[in-house]
């Protein structure tokens, strides 16, 4: 019976070293690298890897002559992706909500989640892919934010140059 097992054993290793996965290249796409393959007109298929998927992301961009990094996302499409991750991790909000106060919220969650989770690695690994994701909407949707206030700052400037050339001040 062992020797059975041992074959069995050697037989899968053998068949996953000839077809080259890890675990981490059977992983699901990340949430980014479907933004961005829909955003180049990739459809993405099942079975596509992280990393096939970013060659082809790669392509694409060469292709079409784009810089290595991507386009910014819009507010909108960074408001809907945390609120896409709340959904994911089983919060519910408020159409309302500040995107902000999601986040925060969602970093809350995922904190009492890992410490629930503390002995379970699966549950944690998936934790973990949720908590990256939380972190990169949460730099994005400051960027964003931190773009606008330089807008903004910069056009009331302008309306102040405006109103003492115009003599209205």
């Amino acid at each position: 019976m062992t020797t059975s097992i041992t074959s069995v054993n050697t037989t899968t290793e053998t068949q996953t070293a000839a077809l080259g996965t890890t675990a981490e290249e059977t992983e699901e796409l990340s949430e980014s690298t479907k933004r961005q393959l829909e955003a180049l007109g990739i459809t993405v298929t099942d079975g596509m890897t992280e990393s096939e998927a970013q060659e082809k992301i790669e392509e694409a961009k060469k292709e079409k002559g784009q810089a290595a990094a991507a386009a910014p996302a819009s507010e909108t499409e960074v408001t809907a992706d945390i609120k896409n991750l709340a959904t994911a991790i089983g919060l519910s909000y408020d159409d309302a909500t500040d995107p902000q106060e999601i986040l925060t919220q969602i970093a809350e969650e995922l904190e009492a989640q890992i410490d629930e989770a503390a002995e379970n690695p699966q549950e944690l690994n998936n934790l973990m892919k949720y908590y990256r994701e939380l972190s990169s909407l949460d730099a994005e949707y400051d960027d964003i934010q931190k773009g606008q206030a330089k807008i903004y700052a910069a056009l009331n400037m302008i309306s102040e140059s405006n109103k003492k050339a115009l003599g209205l001040e």
